[in-house]
């Protein structure tokens, strides 16, 4: 089921027809064409359920970023995406389909020494061309958003996740409980380290602190140079 009172319109440019399927750990290359893209897309409201229960919840905006022989970005359609997935207790699947562009998120549950948590474990993407041509690539080996149980995860900033070298995907204004969620309703939420505010703080501090040592150190030796001379006179 997808919710959305944001119409916008899906942005994209054809992939070249080729085939390709792959699942890697490397990083990008930079030989690798890139194209910006035009808008940021709009952020849709998407639930799965478990027979009448709500075992999903997620808002976010997708961007599928291709930089193959012919570059695509493609943002998703809130009004035209549709969610769908399967739950258990450590791990969950979302699905978002987009006409003939789909994007399966994986997630599982780890167990920490203090507690649960669960994170985003891998993707996979799958776009199907004109001439019925498949593109997929996947990556299972993701560690992404994690978050103590019972939270949900939030994440206001622009966050990049590379699939495989040519295959990426970005992600705004997230929010997402892949487990459980009661009554239909994000629990509280566990923010990214782009969104705390409190790891600024000490580094605020520290500066301000610092800046006021070289104050009074520089004040001082000033101070003691004049007397210093002073005493040279008499």
């Amino acid at each position: 089921m997808t919710m959305s009172t944001v119409p916008t319109a899906t942005k994209s440019i054809p992939l070249a027809a080729t085939t390709s399927t792959s699942e890697s750990n490397a990083t990008e290359t930079t030989s690798s064409p890139t194209i910006q893209p035009e808008e940021k897309p709009a952020s849709g409201s998407y639930t799965v359920k478990s027979g009448p229960v709500t075992c999903i919840l997620a808002n976010m905006g997708l961007q599928l970023n291709v930089t193959q022989q012919t570059p695509i970005i493609t943002n998703f359609n809130p009004n035209n995406t549709v969610a769908s997935g399967n739950c258990g207790k450590t791990t969950s699947v979302l699905q978002l389909s987009d006409g003939n562009t789909e994007v399966d998120f994986l997630f599982a549950v780890k167990n920490s020494t203090s507690s649960e948590k669960f994170y985003l474990k891998g993707v996979n993407i799958t776009v199907v061309d004109s001439s019925n041509a498949t593109f997929s690539a996947s990556n299972h080996t993701l560690n992404n958003w994690e978050t103590t149980m019972g939270n949900s995860y939030l994440c206001r900033k622009e966050e990049s996740i590379l699939v495989s070298p040519g295959y990426k995907i970005n992600i705004f204004d997230l929010k997402i409980q892949p487990f459980e969620v009661e009554e239909g309703q994000f629990s509280a939420a566990g923010e990214c380290l782009q969104d705390d505010d409190t790891v600024l703080i000490p580094i605020v501090v520290g500066a301000a602190l610092a800046g006021l040592v070289v104050i009074i150190v520089t004040t001082y030796l000033i101070g003691r140079r004049k007397t210093y001379a002073g005493y040279q006179t008499l």
